[in-house]
């Protein structure tokens, strides 16, 4: 089943994905389009397949059937090199518990990005810097993750997801946790600039009120798209 994102050419197409996890079947059958600048939230039981949905349309991993296309291109058939470069450059990814490197500063996680692509270590500090303060974690520059709140952290996780300026983000249960305030925070962070920045955001939720954030919601069941609609 499909989520009808509508008429327009999407960013990013998937089309009846399969994907098995030994003798578990996570996905069967989904389909989702994500057009540009969107933020689409995907809801669902534990075990609904959300994350294996995510990490098949960011390119991590492979489905077993179906087909991913991104602006043109075949994520299912690529091979890993232009993959990785996609990952570094044109997608963000932000995981629940930020996966922040724990030996690394805030401003050396948020940078770590940039060194990658070729950038000098001045140039990288200083946009790092910027994205900091974008997010209101600048104080935490010199912290490593271990000296943050869980709050803080998972912003300098998102300042490191858009560092590159993404044309898509997938953030898979970025608030799971995190309390309400923190998650407030940090949804109020990512989404407004996102729209700033015209960046799609992909968001992986189990919190109706997180969902609410988007533009439209679709619900897993299953392995596959059981309902979808405009968030209220």
């Amino acid at each position: 089943m499909s989520d009808n994102g509508g008429t327009a050419v999407p960013l990013l197409a998937a089309r009846d994905l399969a994907k098995a996890h030994g003798r578990t079947r996570a996905l069967e059958g989904a389909s989702v389009d994500l057009a540009a600048g969107e933020i689409l939230a995907v809801t669902g039981a534990s075990g609904s397949g959300k994350s294996t949905l995510l990490h098949c349309l960011a390119g991590i991993v492979r489905p077993d059937e179906g087909t991913v296309a991104y602006a043109g291109e075949r994520l299912d058939e690529l091979p890993e090199k232009r993959l990785s470069e996609l990952r570094r450059t044109e997608f963000g990814v932000v995981f629940q518990f930020g996966q922040l490197i724990p030996e690394l500063t805030a401003v050396d996680n948020v940078g770590l990005p940039l060194l990658l692509a070729g950038a000098t270590r001045a140039e990288a500090q200083q946009r790092a810097g910027e994205w900091l303060e974008r997010f209101g974690v600048r104080g935490q520059a010199g912290l490593r993750p271990g000296a943050m709140s869980g709050g803080q952290a998972q912003r300098v996780a998102l300042a490191r997801a858009l560092v590159t300026g993404p044309r898509i983000v997938f953030a898979d249960e970025p608030t799971g946790a995190l309390d309400s305030l923190a998650s407030e925070q940090v949804m109020t962070a990512l989404i407004g600039t996102a729209r700033e920045s015209g960046t799609a955001v992909l968001l992986i939720t189990h919190d109706a009120q997180v969902a609410a954030y988007a533009d439209r919601e679709i619900r897993l069941a299953d392995g596959t798209v059981a309902r979808a609609g405009v968030t209220a």
